[in-house]
């Protein structure tokens, strides 16, 4: 069976999309977001001793490691989502779109 694309209507989909983040990040930690998990994501790890124990309390770890599994979960939604796109094989336009 053959999957089609329509293409057009992906991209009026795609324009249509609101400019904001995948995953809402309301409710974490500002400091646990932007000085552990953000550098981490990046490739920059931290040492036990960088960390300030002192700007975040311990019921804010759960929210940022639920906020990480969301965002994990729509990283791998992502992926799959541009793995279905790229096993769409290329199909002949009906019309010749030039002279």
């Amino acid at each position: 069976m053959s999957m089609k694309l329509n293409l057009k209507l992906l991209a009026t989909r795609f324009f249509q999309a609101k400019d904001e983040p995948p995953v809402s990040d309301e409710g974490v930690n500002r400091y646990l977001l932007e000085n552990v998990l953000r550098p981490n994501l990046e490739g920059n790890l931290l040492r036990l001793g960088d960390i300030d124990f002192d700007a975040f309390e311990a019921d804010d770890v759960p929210v940022l490691e639920d906020y990480f599994d969301r965002l994990s979960q729509a990283s791998r939604d992502l992926s799959q989502f541009a793995q279905t796109l790229s096993r769409v094989p290329p199909a002949p336009k009906a019309v010749r779109a030039f002279c």
